[in-house]
């Protein structure tokens, strides 16, 4: 009798590893080292099972890609009726909610998408749509805001949540979250005309 296959164990093994180091050590400093030692298994048998790196890049962005709008489906179902704005920026910039590392992914990846051309399509459609659904949320509280101010929010918005987890290599995410939020809020005022 044949053993069952634990490819896809071992896969996961792997891929779990390799987030870790990008999010610790960033895509650049990942090596095949770092990972086989995070993932217990020898180098070898990294590359057997999720390939070389520019596959493993490309699996990691379809990870966050997934991971990502879970959470975001998860949050905007969870956002109330009325005020959801409010209620949004509550959830964006908690302590208890926010996912650090898939952050530090996030950033990653992005620094990395301007040399790598399948990165930066992906990466482009991941803000892309971020900001638009952020937009949604906040003309469904503000319906008279302009156009011109509905986007600006919300790429203001978008850029103050991504760049406040890019705080935390310098140790620094605890001491600007409250100020964080209080800008987006500030911002958000604008849309009161």
């Amino acid at each position: 009798m044949a053993r069952p296959s634990k490819k896809k164990e071992r896969t996961e093994q792997v891929m779990q590893a390799f987030q870790r180091c990008v999010a610790r050590y960033g895509l650049e400093g990942t090596t095949l080292e770092r990972i086989a030692e995070e993932s217990g298994l020898q180098r070898s048998l990294v590359r057997h099972f999720v390939g070389n790196r520019e596959d493993m890049v490309r699996q990691l962005a379809e990870w966050v890609q997934e991971r990502s709008d879970q959470q975001w489906r998860e949050l905007q179902a969870a956002l109330p009726q009325h005020n959801r704005v409010q209620a949004l920026l509550m959830y964006l910039f908690d302590y208890d909610y926010t996912d650090s590392e898939l952050m530090m992914l996030v950033a990653s990846l992005t620094f990395a998408a301007g040399r790598d051309e399948y990165l930066r399509q992906v990466m482009q459609v991941w803000v892309v749509q971020f900001s638009q659904e952020l937009k949604d949320i906040l003309h469904h509280d503000y319906p008279q805001a302009s156009e011109q101010n509905l986007d600006a929010v919300a790429f203001g918005l978008t850029s103050l949540y991504l760049n406040l987890d890019s705080l935390q290599p310098l140790a620094l995410v605890n001491q600007y979250r409250d100020a964080t939020r209080d800008a987006a809020m500030l911002l958000v005022e604008i849309l009161k005309g």
